[in-house]
């Protein structure tokens, strides 16, 4: 009889990039109607390609490249990024979950940890773009207090498939709720 651990998310490092591209393509394959890329145009990425996407510090973003395994082995991704040049709002990029390991409240764990960290640096909101077919991923980020912003807009370039922009406007800005004791 096998023991199921507890799902455990962690950063993934530049060390990880094999990692994250297994998953990473594996998302693409299970769920080409959730993401703006593809898995034919991210296969051809060289190795340096995908060590870069890790290797953050180098860049001008804030970024929380997530990954969750579950008994050593990845079963989902998700990605924080707070971009440069719109330092008060946080974006969610790549959230996907195996689907043998839905339903057990990792995307929502991954979910917590981004909004948190989005929070702690000092984020006024966090936005993402939902597929407007997917409705398990649509109640989640309603569920969470994210409210649809704006019109959808093509999932990509000359696809049928539509995306729902959807913002969460966090409590004001923790780093200044010291000031205020």
């Amino acid at each position: 009889m096998s023991i199921m651990s507890e799902p455990q998310i962690r950063i993934l490092t530049s060390s990880d990039w094999q990692l994250y591209k297994s998953i990473r393509l594996q998302s693409l394959l299970d769920s080409p109607d959730s993401f703006g890329s593809t898995y034919a145009r991210e296969v051809l990425l060289t190795d340096v390609e995908w060590r870069a996407r890790l290797e953050t510090s180098a860049r001008t973003i804030d970024s929380l490249p997530l990954i969750v395994e579950l008994n050593e082995e990845p079963v989902a991704l998700a990605w924080g990024l707070i971009h440069q040049n719109s330092e008060n709002l946080a974006h969610i990029y790549q959230m996907w979950v195996r689907p043998e390991s839905r339903g057990q409240g990792i995307a929502k764990a991954l979910l917590s940890q981004i909004v948190q960290w989005a929070h702690n640096s000092g984020c006024a909101e966090v936005a993402l773009a939902v597929t407007t077919i997917n409705e398990s991923a649509m109640h989640l980020y309603l569920k969470s207090g994210f409210e649809p912003s704006g019109v959808t807009e093509e999932l990509r370039a000359g696809s049928e498939l539509r995306v729902q922009p959807l913002l969460l406007k966090l409590p004001g800005d923790p780093r200044n709720q010291s000031a205020d004791r």
